[in-house]
């Protein structure tokens, strides 16, 4: 499905500096998450809450302005300080409330407006990007639906290169046990002329990577490539295997059945659910789909099914701890992937404890892409991949040309690109670099000036 993002408005360096402020509307975890690390990027916070009770346990827990009402009353909306409100983000349960919020606040001159529509048939990237002036609208579902098709079929999935010239892009690779990249370090990848690993990101931390780094499944990798070059790489990353995968999908909800839509094509797909009126209703609406009535947990069930044999097994239902169990009895059956969908942002970081492959939680996948959003444009100051990684343009000063590797540099620091005239260099160590060369540098974002080094 297409991303819903429009095109990036620049944003300037003012943001994480500037005393404007911006409006949570909206209590739910996703919005104190929020409130926190805008808080931490010097933004003062106004959230609006409807419901008493929230509103008060949001005050007890973070350091806040907190005003009882909703985003469409323009009188809270006011009080809210809206008039020195450079950002908003309308995150409450209801689509309808959320986008007249942001519709209020694009009339009221807001200069950037996010907002959650939680139902994909809501969704009208057309009408609410390109007519009404929102600036990112996130579908949790929608992410979700994206982030298991990556996970079953491991490739590109994160663009960022509106940075970048337009012959270059920077996009981001999930490795699987099944990718050809796993278990191997940088030095003996088979990585195609004229592409680069800038960085990678391994359980919640960042790597500026050396040759003597090694590969692991669950890594994410960033890699600046010239454009066209997708294909080339999912070839690379990924084992394709020539009979048709088996994918297992249990739930019955929006989720689940995107995914049986996709995947019915080129897969054999099966959607367990327990309620008859569900399955009666999947099976008339969807083509190539086996639907079967029964429980997830069901062990004979999923023996008879072949849940042994299959490529996936995807756990969707209300029900966060079921979505656990029956991803952890699918694994011990022996899928090769195992998935669940939970909602309790908590429980998305017991894969280092339970026997599943992926823990997907649609809340933070909102915060993600909100943040990554907030993070672009910066490109003059920073830009960073989930707050850790910063990349800055320099110019190399110095007189002579020089080859990347002769200059030392330090590991925490990488040369991306070469901009010479109108050419667009993706350079390796033996590159030579040219007096009047503008640089992209990737670095960590705790890495001081780092001009000196081209000095």
């Amino acid at each position: 499905m297409k991303e819903v993002v429009k095109k990036v408005k620049k944003m300037t360096k003012s943001f994480t500096t500037s005393s404007r402020q911006t409006i949570i509307v909206g209590g739910s975890e996703v919005g104190v998450q929020l409130a926190e690390r805008l808080i931490q990027m010097g933004q003062d916070v106004v959230m609006i809450e409807e419901d008493a009770r929230l509103r008060k346990q949001i005050q007890e827990r973070i350091d806040v302005l907190t005003l009882q009402g909703e985003g469409t009353d323009l009188d809270v909306l006011t009080k809210a300080g809206i008039d020195k409100t450079n950002l908003l983000i309308a995150l409450t349960g209801d689509d309808r409330k959320n986008l007249l919020t942001g519709i209020y606040a694009q009339q009221l001159g807001v200069k950037d407006i996010i907002v959650q529509v939680k139902q994909i048939k809501n969704l009208a990237p057309k009408l609410q990007l390109d007519k009404l002036e929102l600036d990112l609208v996130v579908n949790p579902s929608e992410m979700v639906i994206k982030r298991v098709k990556n996970l079953i079929k491991p490739g590109m999935k994160l663009e960022v290169d509106q940075y970048l010239n337009k012959k270059v892009q920077i996009s981001e690779f999930k490795i699987s046990h099944q990718s050809n990249f796993a278990y191997n370090t940088v030095n003996e990848l088979n990585l195609p002329d004229n592409s680069l690993i800038l960085v990678i990101a391994r359980k919640g931390r960042v790597i500026i990577p050396q040759g003597k780094d090694k590969i692991y499944p669950g890594d994410s990798l960033y890699i600046i490539c010239p454009k066209g070059f997708k294909k080339k790489f999912g070839r690379l990353l990924t084992n394709y295997a020539d009979d048709k995968e088996k994918i297992v999908l249990v739930g019955e909800g929006e989720v689940n059945y995107q995914l049986a839509k996709s995947f019915a094509s080129h897969a054999v797909v099966t959607i367990i659910e327990e309620d008859l009126k569900k399955c009666e209703r999947l099976a008339d609406s969807l083509e190539d789909v086996l639907v079967l009535q029964g429980s997830g947990a069901d062990v004979d069930l999923l023996k008879e099914e072949g849940v042994a044999k299959a490529d996936a097994f995807v756990a969707v239902t209300d029900d966060d701890d079921a979505n656990l169990v029956m991803a952890v009895l699918a694994k011990k059956l022996g899928v090769k992937k195992s998935i669940a969908v939970v909602d309790k942002i908590n429980y998305s970081y017991l894969t280092e404890f339970l026997r599943i492959d992926h823990i997907i939680c649609p809340s933070l996948i909102t915060i993600d892409t909100i943040l990554d959003f907030l993070h672009q444009g910066q490109v003059d100051g920073m830009v960073t991949f989930g707050g850790q990684v910063k990349f800055s343009k320099v110019t190399y000063d110095r007189q002579g040309i020089t080859k990347i590797k002769d200059l030392n540099l330090p590991t925490d620091l990488i040369v991306g690109l070469i901009y010479r005239g109108k050419k667009v260099i993706i350079p390796t160590g033996t590159t030579r670099l040219e007096p009047k060369d503008d640089l992209l540098v990737f670095s960590l974002a705790t890495k001081e000036e780092i001009e000196h080094y081209f000095k």
